[in-house]
C-alpha cells in the first residue's frame, strides 16, 4: 500500500485591506474603522508615513470592539524614510489603529495596509 500525502492548498489569507489614509493631529486620532479579526490567528500590518514622522498606537479588543483596553503597540515610530511592518498573534476580536504627529504641529499622513491569516 502506497502512502499518499495530501496538502491543503486553501488560501490562508482570510482578510486583506487598506485603511483610508489619515492626516495626523497633535493627539491620537482613530484611523478608519476598527478591523474585525475574530477568525484570524495572525494579523500583519504595514504602516507608511508621508510628509512627517508619526507615532502609531495599535489597540486590541476582547469584547467585540466595545472597548479597546489592550495595547498591542504604543507610540510606534513610523518615519518617512521606511515603512514599518508588525505582526500580532494575540486572540483579539477587533483591532484599532490610532495616529498622531511625532512632533506637535508637524502633521503627516499615515497609510495602513493589513492582512490576516488563519495560520
Amino acid at each position: 500500500m502506497a502512502i499518499r500525502t495530501v496538502t491543503n492548498k486553501q488560501q490562508i489569507t482570510a482578510k486583506t485591506g487598506t485603511l483610508a489614509d489619515q492626516l495626523s493631529t497633535n493627539s491620537y486620532v482613530n484611523v478608519g474603522d476598527m478591523i474585525d479579526v475574530t477568525m484570524l490567528k495572525t494579523k500583519y500590518f504595514k504602516f507608511t508615513a508621508a510628509t512627517n514622522n508619526l507615532l502609531v498606537n495599535v489597540l486590541g479588543s476582547f469584547d467585540g470592539g466595545v472597548t479597546f483596553d489592550q495595547t498591542l503597540d504604543a507610540n510606534l515610530s513610523v518615519t518617512t524614510s521606511a515603512a514599518v511592518a508588525k505582526t500580532y498573534t494575540d486572540p483579539y476580536s477587533h483591532v484599532k489603529v490610532q495616529v498622531k504627529a511625532a512632533v506637535g504641529g508637524s502633521q503627516g499622513t499615515l497609510s495602513t495596509k493589513f492582512f490576516g491569516s488563519w495560520l
